[in-house]
């Protein structure tokens, strides 16, 4: 069977449109339920897994198969960094759990963490990606 290219680019970029409404339809609803309703997590955990199961996905396999290319990576991080260190902040203020500069701190660290252990797996995934090419040649 042949297939033609075009068919192919106007269904990835469908799939891409379609992955980006579905992120950002999650995340409005997260937001809703934790801001407007005050729902805690126990009750929408459900949709807080369903959207964290496909961002990670994404993300990872992004960085597996090599579908980022390291200025890619450094663009990303100088935005991406700084507001999920500040979404953090800010979501633990609005859940009274930011009481002092103590909390802030702990809260930034812990963050920092985190976005650090994501961003050495994301390191191995690219660059385990770019050995097994170099092999493949």
């Amino acid at each position: 069977m042949i297939r033609d290219e075009r068919i192919s680019q106007a269904k990835s970029r469908i799939a891409s449109r379609g992955f980006g409404i579905w992120y950002i339809l999650l995340l409005v609803t997260l937001l809703y339920r934790q801001f407007y309703l005050r729902q805690g997590p126990s009750d929408y955990w459900d949709i807080a897994l369903i959207f964290f199961v496909g961002t990670f996905y994404v993300a990872i396999a992004s960085f597996a198969q090599g579908a980022v290319h390291e200025s890619m990576i450094t663009r990303f991080g100088k935005r991406t960094v700084p507001v999920i260190l500040i979404t953090v902040v800010a979501v633990a203020y609005f859940q009274g759990r930011m009481n002092s500069v103590v909390d802030l701190v702990e809260a930034v660290i812990a963050a920092f963490i985190g976005l650090a252990l994501l961003g050495l797996l994301f390191y191995y995934l690219y660059h385990r990606w770019e050995k097994q090419n170099e092999l493949d040649d």
